[in-house]
């Protein structure tokens, strides 16, 4: 079962004063509590299509939530009034003995809004920036024991619109829906420490990452459910679609306490529905969807490297199962990933790459006046076993001079971030 988990950090406390003070605020409660914060522009900057920032914050899940909230009013994310007041009060109970550490972060979150916790006209469980209408992504993970280096490695291509929130191209003065991205390093008092990709929620809002156990977790779009059904966006009670995987970094160490986090957890899509691939150091991963319908759950173990894209993988007991219509290209992307991994035992970091590389969006084939083309944002590499990431950034795009209809893409050089544990 899920354990709670305390890690001591105080030596670490002092190498990170001490090597980095001059990076390094530190702020006071009335208490006395002390927050460790560090704010970086890795990647990027004004004048490109991305500004991606790396935050380091240590210190208490109260003091965590309270710079998040910081961070996000700087950015302009106001806390409005929530007019159902009864699901709001819910989803603090829910929350309040559900998931701990989140409810000491909104503690923090109320506060800096200058706002009390027990006031369900707000709802403090979110920070939202803004979601968009296109996601894409196909990742897969390969165990230790089929790659060269001997360690897990997760391999993801984030994929979405360079457009506004409906897709459209950006005009003067607005900015596109996936411009402002953030790396969070997090090392909370009482739960694990974790490195991930965020957005939209910048509370909650993982994308992927990896904790200080080891575990690695993505989130994917599940095109077949909206292509059929359409959408049916809630704002529900329980973890919505992203949250979901910042409760595993923040409680869970391996496979199984996921499956038993994901099992357990009240579940809702308050935009698109999605399905997962998490993956821990011994090497075990599994795929965890929803029916379309919703009214059940499947897990879809791995053996050996697991592959996954957007569409769902358990309606089909083989790859030859897969449609053949192009409604969505999420079949051929997986043909693809699936026929370069099949049968092979071993794989250098290399070789992952161009695997990512090979179904990743490019700039060619998309020319609209009003909306914006697709593109692979980033491609990320999580080690399991070093708790590590390795990532390159979208940064924009031109003109080929030797293709009317394609465009040159540049990508920031790979980039390389570790968590800081006891190992």
């Amino acid at each position: 079962m899920l354990k709670s988990r305390s890690k001591t950090l105080s030596v670490l406390m002092l190498v990170f004063f001490v090597a980095g003070c001059a990076n390094w605020e530190a702020t006071e409660r009335s208490d006395s509590e002390q927050v460790y914060f560090r704010e970086t522009v890795i990647a990027g900057g004004p004048d490109q299509f991305m500004e991606v920032r790396h935050v380091v914050i240590k210190g208490s899940n109260y003091a965590i939530g309270k710079k998040i909230a910081e961070i996000a009013q700087d950015v302009g994310v106001r806390m409005t009034p929530y007019g159902d007041r009864t699901r709001n009060g819910v989803q603090r109970e829910y929350i309040t003995r559900n998931y701990p550490i989140l409810y000491e972060r909104m503690k923090g979150v109320a506060d800096a809004y200058g706002l009390d916790i027990r006031d369900d006209g707000y709802d403090f469980s979110a920070l939202s920036q803004y979601p968009s209408n296109v996601w894409g992504c196909s990742a897969v993970f390969f165990p230790g024991a089929f790659t060269k280096g001997g360690r897990g490695i997760l391999s993801r291509n984030y994929d979405f619109t360079t457009g506004t929130l409906q897709g459209r191209r950006p005009g003067e003065n607005e900015m596109a829906a996936m411009s402002r991205p953030y790396i969070f390093e997090l090392y909370p008092e009482e739960g694990y420490a974790s490195l991930s990709l965020c957005a939209f929620d910048l509370l909650g809002g993982v994308l992927d990452g990896v904790n200080s156990e080891g575990l690695v977790v993505a989130v994917l779009a599940e095109e077949e459910t909206m292509l059929e059904y359409g959408l049916d966006r809630s704002q529900g009670v329980g973890t919505h679609e992203l949250l979901c995987l910042r409760y595993l970094l923040d409680n869970c160490s391996d496979v199984e306490e996921a499956k038993e986090a994901m099992l357990g957890l009240k579940h809702y899509y308050s935009f698109i529905p999605c399905h997962y691939i998490i993956a821990d150091e011994s090497g075990e991963s599994f795929v965890f969807e929803f029916s379309s319908s919703r009214n059940s759950t499947a897990i879809v173990d791995g053996e050996g490297p697991q592959c996954v894209t957007n569409h769902l993988l358990s309606s089909y007991e083989s790859i030859e199962q897969l449609p053949q219509e192009a409604r969505t290209d999420s079949y051929d992307r997986y043909r693809t990933m699936h026929a370069s991994i099949v049968g092979r035992q071993q794989f250098d970091i290399g070789e992952m790459k161009v695997i990512n590389s090979s179904v990743a969006y490019t700039g060619t084939g998309f020319d609209h006046p009003d909306y914006a083309p697709g593109r692979t944002l980033w491609h990320a590499l999580y080690d399991t076993q070093r708790r590590s990431l390795s990532v390159k950034f979208y940064l924009g795009e031109g003109p080929d001079p030797l293709d009317e209809r394609g465009k040159l893409i540049d990508y920031s050089d790979y980039l390389e971030f570790r968590l800081k544990t006891d190992d």
